[in-house]
């Protein structure tokens, strides 16, 4: 794949990763500094000033900030009391665009909130307030999205809905939830249509022993102050200009935004600095790299994808060869890292290949889900993948630290920094210059045939996403 160019290319970004600790430096001024970059929040819009104010000293062209409207939320006080068949108190956060409430209501036990558990359930949710664990998937397996879970309850007639953390630890699960109608974007649509909160793995055991000794009978009380409101996020956008073919692009990048509970780092303060760390590295070498590498630090994720469905659909998709997401790179010490291709199972080998050949073995998987950055470009048939990296976590439940006050910058070594942002400049590099790219652009048919494949489609034509429009 590579010639004696190429590979003197990567030595040298090689070496100079291998020689500082740049990225790290950047991501403890992200996290540390600037803080949480909640979506639509100053602290956001802090935090694009600074990530654009380093592309442009890392030497990137046409760096800009690429505003966009989107609903911001702001949470208020939240409390959750057990009403009946003790009265007690609980610490619960809401989640993001859970509207204000007031509620007490019946509680129902719908275990791990699989679909079949809802089922199970039947009529019996109308009316009450489900109770069920946020996450339960172990590394390696998929289980069922919060979303799915809140919309399977909300077609059901449920009131509210409690998750509960499935990591021990005192710590508080988040994440959006779906708004009252998905297709739009503005206040009134993105404010969900129950509330619902997280809790603690401790509190949620607590709460359901007590159902358990009452044949799961009991009463919860909710109240919530938050608000959802008319705001704007930004991207955050840089690029090498191809040499040979500037009007097709590489993309790569991570999400900057985090939850207002904690910092982000790993979620995804880690991934933003690791596709900025091998933009750095590369943009020395601009006269050598023939297709435009473009670095995005995607805005306000958290609540919706809304930066990269934002980037997607005012971009010509035909100018795109391949599109990476970093959304969980630069995490652990490193050596761990996996590329996800999202439908595109000619570029397996091809992948394999590579890392054959940069004698960097990592694995390489064909999976699509609809839960990350990569998705808006799925949606218009744009070849693309993910590229994480397991990390410290690896025996937890679900993301981990993830969506959790415990997402905090001592869980990020500059070790994995190093060698996520390695292996993406080495990518970024062999996409841009490869003349053997076995991958094409899908055509609106045979990307309703993956969306199909993967029991996506109804889910993005209710949505308003597919067929995707663009500006």
């Amino acid at each position: 794949m590579a010639n004696d160019r190429q590979r003197a290319i990567e030595r040298a970004i090689l070496g100079d990763i291998w020689t500082t600790n740049e990225p790290y430096e950047v991501l403890r001024e992200l996290c540390d500094d600037i803080g949480h970059r909640y979506a639509g929040s100053e602290s956001e819009k802090h935090g694009a000033e600074f990530l654009k104010r380093k592309m442009e000293d890392y030497g990137l062209q046409n760096v800009r900030l690429e505003e966009f409207q989107m609903a911001g939320w702001e949470r208020g006080s939240a409390s959750l009391t057990l009403v009946e068949p003790v009265e007690r108190s609980y610490s619960c956060v809401a989640m993001p665009y859970c509207p204000a409430a007031d509620l007490t209501a019946e509680v129902i036990d719908v275990g791990e909130g699989e679909e079949a558990d809802f089922e199970r359930a039947g009529a019996d949710v109308r009316g009450k307030i489900v109770i069920s664990a946020a996450e339960t998937n172990k590394p390696g397996e998929r289980k069922s999205h919060r979303t799915d879970k809140y919309g399977w309850a909300v077609e059901r007639g449920a009131a509210g809905y409690i998750y509960i953390n499935q990591n021990p630890g005192m710590l508080h699960i988040t994440g959006s939830i779906t708004g009252r109608n998905p297709a739009g974007d503005r206040a009134v649509d993105r404010e969900a249509p129950i509330p619902a909160v997280g809790v603690s793995w401790e509190a949620g055991s607590t709460i359901l022993r007590l159902l358990e000794r009452t044949g799961g009978k009991g009463k919860i009380h909710l109240k919530l102050e938050n608000r959802t409101f008319e705001s704007t996020s930004q991207n955050v956008i840089g690029e090498i200009v191809g040499s040979d073919y500037p009007d097709e692009v590489v993309l790569m990048g991570g999400h900057y935004d985090g939850h207002d509970i904690a910092q982000g780092a790993g979620d995804d303060g880690a991934g933003a600095v690791t596709g900025l760390e091998a933009a750095r590295v590369l943009a020395a070498h601009a006269g050598d790299i023939k297709r435009t590498i473009r670095v995005i630090c995607f805005g306000s994720e958290e609540v919706g994808l809304l930066g990269a469905f934002h980037h997607a659909r005012t971009t010509s998709p035909d100018s795109y060869r391949f599109a990476l997401n970093l959304d969980g790179a630069g995490r652990g010490e490193g050596g761990q890292e996996q590329l996800t291709l999202s439908g595109w199972p000619d570029l397996v080998g091809w992948f394999e290949q590579f890392a054959k050949d940069s004698h960097y073995p990592f694995t390489v998987q064909n999976q699509l889900n609809s839960h990350s950055d990569h998705y808006p470009f799925v949606l218009r048939g744009i070849p693309n993948g993910t590229l994480n990296a397991r990390d410290s976590t690896a025996g937890m439940i679900g993301r981990g630290w993830g969506h959790t006050e415990a997402d905090t910058f001592d869980k990020i070594h500059l070790r994995g920094l190093q060698m996520s942002a390695a292996l993406v400049a080495r990518v970024a590099l062999a996409v841009a210059n490869a003349e053997d790219w076995p991958a094409a652009r899908l055509s609106e048919d045979d990307t309703r045939d993956l969306l199909k494949r993967n029991n996506l489609l109804e889910r993005a034509e209710r949505a308003g996403r597919f067929p995707a429009k663009q500006a």
